[in-house]
C-alpha cells in the first residue's frame, strides 16, 4: 500500500492531451529508432538517431537483467514505507532527496513520488538509505555509466569527431555532474476524460548532455516528434533508451535536438517505475558549439556558457519553459532549427487540456 499525500490535492494535477491508442502505437514503431549498440554500424545510427529524433532505444548494452531488476525491486520495497520513513531516510528533495508530488520549486507537479540523487566514483551520497537499496544503486549506477560512455563514444564517431571528446565530460571526469533520479508513479484514482491522461511528470527537456532510461513494463512514458505529435514509448525492461540533452543540443550547436518528452500516470493496477541516469559534465565546464562539428562560415546558434551557469538558470524556470533560449543567439531563419507546431488544435503548444474537475479526498490511498 502506498500512500502519496499533497496540501494541494489531485485537482492541482494537470491533464494532457494523449493519442489515441492504435494511432499512437502505430506512430511509436516507426517513430522510435532502435539501435544495437554491438553492431558495426552502430554510431551511424545513432548519430542518425539524435538527428532524426533526439531519442533512440539501445538494445545490446551489456548490462546483466538482475543488476536493473534488483534496484527495481529494492526501489519498489522504498516506496512502499511510510512516507515520513522515507523522509526520514533521504531527506526531502532540495532538489536532491525524497519528493512527492512537487517537482522543483517553481510549481510544477505531477503523480509521482521520487528520489533524486547525487553520484559519483560509485558512491550513492545518501547514507542513510537503506543498505540493500544503496548497494542496487550503485551497482546499477556504474554499469550504467558505461552505457552512457559507450553512448558518447558512438555519438563522438558519428560526429566525426575524436571518439573520447565527449565521453571525457562526463565519465572519469573528477566532479562530473552525474545524477540519478528514481520514479515511482503509483496507480491514479482520477478517471480522466477520453482521450486524455493526468500528468505524471511534466513536458521537459533534459538539460544534461544525455539521460539513460530504464522502466518496469508500465507504459507511461512519451515524447513528442518533430512534427509536434506526442507518440507513446512502449515499454521495453530489456533496453534502455537515451535522450539528448540541452548541453548536446549546443555542443552539436543544434544538428542534435534534445527531445521534449512526458509521463502519463497509469490507470491501470500497475505502478510505473523508472530510474534515469543523468550524464552532466563538471561545473566549470564550458559548453559550447564544438569547432569540430562546424562547417566554414557557420554561425554559433549559442553563446558559451558553464554547465553550472546553466544549471543555475534551469532551477528558475517551470519544466516546459524553454530553458536555452537566453543562451541563443541571433541567427538567420536557414540556420536555426524550426520549432514544430502544436500538435492538437484543442490544446495548446504543449498539449495541455482543461483541468480535471474537483475531487474531495485529499490524501489518496492507491496499490
Amino acid at each position: 500500500m502506498v500512500a502519496i499525500t499533497a496540501p494541494s490535492s489531485i485537482e492541482q494535477i494537470p491533464l494532457v492531451q494523449c493519442p489515441r491508442a492504435n494511432a499512437g502505437q502505430q506512430a511509436s514503431a516507426t517513430a522510435i529508432p532502435c539501435v544495437d549498440l554491438s553492431a558495426p554500424g552502430a554510431a551511424a545510427a545513432v548519430a542518425d538517431a539524435c538527428r532524426s529524433v533526439g531519442f533512440f532505444r539501445a538494445t545490446n548494452h551489456g548490462v546483466p537483467a538482475r543488476v536493473a531488476e534488483a534496484l527495481e525491486a529494492r526501489a519498489m520495497a522504498f516506496f512502499a514505507l511510510p512516507t515520513q520513513e522515507k523522509l526520514d531516510m533521504s531527506g526531502a528533495a532540495r532538489p536532491m532527496g525524497y519528493g512527492s508530488k512537487s517537482i522543483g520549486s517553481n510549481g510544477d507537479v505531477g503523480w509521482l513520488e521520487y528520489l533524486l540523487l547525487s553520484v559519483s566514483a560509485n558512491t550513492v551520497k545518501v547514507s542513510s538509505l537503506p543498505p540493500s537499496l544503496r548497494a542496487a544503486l550503485e551497482e546499477y549506477t556504474a554499469a550504467v555509466r558505461e552505457v552512457c560512455g559507450r553512448v558518447l563514444e558512438l555519438i563522438a564517431e558519428g560526429l566525426g569527431v575524436d571518439r573520447s571528446l565527449l565521453r571525457a565530460m562526463v565519465v572519469g571526469r573528477e566532479g562530473s555532474d552525474e545524477l540519478v533520479r528514481v520514479n515511482h508513479y503509483p496507480p491514479c484514482p482520477l478517471l480522466p476524460p477520453v482521450d486524455c491522461g493526468v500528468t505524471g511528470f511534466g513536458e521537459h527537456t533534459d538539460p544534461q548532455i544525455i539521460s539513460v532510461l530504464r522502466s518496469n513494463r508500465t507504459a507511461g512514458l512519451q515524447i513528442k516528434l518533430r512534427d509536434g505529435r506526442w507518440v507513446p514509448v512502449p515499454p521495453a525492461p530489456e533496453s534502455f533508451f537515451v535522450n539528448v540533452g540541452d548541453a548536446l543540443q549546443v555542443l552539436t550547436n543544434g544538428r542534435f535536438r534534445s527531445v521534449k518528452h512526458r509521463v502519463v500516470a497509469p490507470e491501470g493496477a500497475q505502478s510505473r517505475l523508472s530510474v534515469i541516469y543523468f550524464g552532466g559534465p563538471a561545473p566549470s565546464q564550458r559548453i559550447a558549439p564544438l569547432p569540430q562539428v562546424m562547417r566554414d562560415g557557420e554561425q554559433s546558434l549559442y553563446r558559451e556558457f558553464t554547465w553550472a551557469e546553466y544549471k543555475t538558470a534551469m532551477y528558475k524556470t517551470r519544466l516546459a519553459d524553454h530553458r536555452l533560449g537566453p543562451f541563443e543567439l541571433r541567427a538567420t531563419a536557414t540556420n536555426r532549427p524550426p520549432t514544430p507546431p502544436s500538435a492538437d488544435p484543442h490544446c495548446n503548444g504543449s498539449g495541455t487540456c482543461m483541468p480535471p474537475p474537483p475531487l474531495q479526498q485529499q490524501v489518496a490511498e492507491v496499490h
